[in-house]
């Protein structure tokens, strides 16, 4: 009864809010240990995680107000700063290496990570695209020179190297594509190219080879390749159905690694057991079910491209990462949305949710002229 009061906005930023609160005390027990053994303090994670938040959700309120038609007027130049962005990191000692990978972009005592905000250039660019091609001939050329500067976005973000993103952001242009009504000859062609190269990626790169085969058979080297999945199953398995308590878990305890990045839901499901894993899963379904519906009612193609490209980034991120921790999927190194440690996937994240408040506001406005059902809806029609 008390959310049927809320408007979908209130809804919305409501639900934001939630996921970070639950972020910020699930990485205070996941990193208070690691934080005084490593920096001094247990709260050098949680406050610097915090920080970002409320700068992030700042900025989230910010672009709430800026109208949404106002991104495809700047589609173009936000993607080539985007591609200098990442080829500066890439090319030049501005970028920083961990991992064997060099995603970061440091400037002074600032990090970021380029790849990252490209979830949200890309999207706008994509979507800009498509929502043109009722008024414009999409000839070879405009193909040629449009797919050249994205198919060089992606392979910059590959090259880094950036698997999971580079694969999160090909299924976000698939997708809408697909909602565009593009021909299924074309969908199928474009999924058999980014499976095939994503095969070809794997087969060879030896760490991505062991991945997978951690992925098939964990308990074939426990020690090694399958530790993480299997310590994750563990928590899992003692979390039961209501779980040890918040700050009881054993995980942390160094037995699970990554346990507030990657694995942080494995921690979710130790301490607040199934429980609390089901509600976190359906909180992020119900803030998926808002954003689409709204997406969908937005006023023109636009709106509809762009809400449902960043709304289906949101729920790729965590379908992906829940994939990951439960062993259904292989683990690309993709943060839970609002709740890992991350600070430039937090902060893009609550930037997109800006623009998709935006949307929201402008649905509603067309909703309360009480527009025809047929016309409010998303039909998938063929245009190219």
């Amino acid at each position: 009864m008390v959310t049927s009061l809320l408007s979908p906005q209130q809804k919305i930023v409501s639900l934001v809010i939630l996921f970070l609160l639950i972020g910020l005390i699930m990485l205070f027990s996941a990193t208070g240990i690691m934080g005084i053994q490593q920096h001094g303090s247990e709260f050098y994670y949680v406050l610097r995680q915090a920080v970002c938040a409320g700068a992030g959700l700042a900025f989230m309120f910010i672009l709430s107000r800026v109208r949404y038609q106002w991104w495809g007027k700047v589609a173009l130049p936000l993607l080539l700063i985007q591609l200098v962005m990442i080829a500066v990191t890439t090319f030049t000692h501005l970028g920083h290496n961990a991992s064997g990978a060099t995603r970061w972009l440091k400037l002074g005592p600032l990090q970021f990570q380029p790849s990252e905000l490209a979830k949200i250039t890309l999207t706008i660019y994509v979507a800009y695209l498509l929502s043109r091609l009722q008024t414009l001939r999409a000839t070879f050329k405009f193909w040629a020179f449009h797919g050249g500067l994205i198919a060089l976005v992606l392979i910059l973000i590959f090259r880094q190297p950036d698997l999971g993103s580079t694969i999160l952001l090909c299924c976000i242009i698939l997708g809408l594509f697909f909602i565009a009504g593009a021909r299924t000859t074309y969908l199928i062609g474009f999924l058999a190219t980014g499976l095939g190269a994503a095969l070809f990626a794997m087969l060879h790169s030896d760490y991505r080879r062991r991945r997978v085969m951690a992925f098939l058979n964990p308990w074939a080297d426990p020690r090694g390749n399958g530790f993480q999945t299997i310590q994750s199953f563990l928590s899992f398995h003692s979390g039961k159905i209501l779980g040890v308590g918040i700050g009881n878990g054993n995980s942390k305890l160094f037995f699970l690694p990554e346990v507030h990045t990657d694995y942080i839901f494995a921690l979710i499901g130790e301490e607040l057991g199934f429980v609390g894993t089901v509600t976190v899963l359906g909180l992020f379904l119900y803030l998926g079910y808002l954003l689409f519906k709204a997406s969908f009612r937005a006023p023109d193609n636009f709106g509809r491209y762009l809400g449902f490209g960043l709304a289906l980034s949101l729920l790729l991120q965590v379908s992906v990462n829940l994939g990951g921790v439960t062993g259904i999927l292989p683990v690309h190194g993709l943060p839970l949305p609002f709740i890992s440690w991350g600070r430039s996937a937090l902060f893009v994240n609550l930037l997109m949710m800006g623009i998709l408040l935006n949307i929201v506001r402008q649905s509603g406005i067309i909703q309360k002229k009480e527009i025809p059902r047929g016309e409010a809806e998303f039909p998938r029609k063929k245009t190219f």
